[in-house]
């Protein structure tokens, strides 16, 4: 009985360090066809407006766009449903993801409850903290790094699949992600990346055949009377 006690005070103490950080709230959600516990921020509206303040200030430490609910990862969730689906549970509990620009983990961790492991990582540290919150019932399958695209010498290991939620939403970033994937990536691997079609969506489209990948599309429609969630499936060519 006395052995779930220093579990339960680090799960407290790490919710104290995040309430100090950012106000939150625990509620319930749906993920991998499961209802979970869940850790959200409650006016993610103020930190962009806090971070538009600093400018430019920061960099992706500051960058507040993880706190928000986006459709991207409730669609990647559901594509991920989809994939384990074909290649089976035995084979999909054999695979290692790595989940870029994770967030608050939402995509991360529906591989984790399927069945995979996974590393999902941000360059937020309180976005790291949120994560590791929302994954702790996940945690013998889930680890939670820091990774800044920009560093070209940081290298977390070759993965078959690579995951996004919603990080092909500016033109900028693409010449740093794009390393950071072939970095990544296992020479057969696959990158899925999703995002609601917007006009960035169909820059990055021709953006990454010009880098030498090549590209399928999917869409997942989430029945909310919104635009089909568009999943891009990059590959390097063999």
């Amino acid at each position: 009985m006395t052995s779930g006690i220093p579990e339960n005070r680090q799960r407290f103490e790490l919710l104290e360090r995040i309430r100090r950080k950012v106000p939150v709230v625990e509620t319930m959600t749906i993920i991998a066809d499961q209802t979970t516990s869940w850790l959200q921020v409650t006016d993610p509206d103020k930190l962009l407006l806090t971070a538009l303040e600093r400018g430019e200030e920061g960099g992706f430490e500051v960058d507040p766009f993880w706190a928000a609910a986006w459709r991207a990862a409730v669609g990647m969730d559901r594509f991920l449903g989809q994939i384990c689906g074909e290649v089976g549970e035995t084979a999909w509990r054999q695979l290692s993801i790595l989940e870029l620009g994770g967030g608050s983990g939402r995509a991360g961790i529906s591989a984790a409850m399927r069945g995979a492991r996974v590393v999902i990582t941000d360059a937020s540290s309180t976005a790291m903290l949120v994560c590791r919150y929302n994954a702790w019932h996940m945690r013998d399958r889930v680890s939670v790094r820091r990774l800044d695209w920009r560093n070209r010498n940081q290298h977390l290991g070759l993965f078959p699949i690579l995951v996004g939620s919603d990080i092909v939403y500016d033109p900028k970033l693409f010449p740093i992600l794009e390393p950071c994937m072939r970095r990544h990536l296992h020479p057969h691997g696959a990158v899925y990346l999703s995002e609601p079609q917007r006009h960035t969506g169909e820059r990055f489209q021709s953006w990454i055949q010009s880098a030498g990948w090549q590209l399928l599309e999917h869409y997942i429609d989430l029945e909310d009377g919104e635009k089909q969630i568009r999943i891009f499936e990059c590959r390097l060519p063999k």
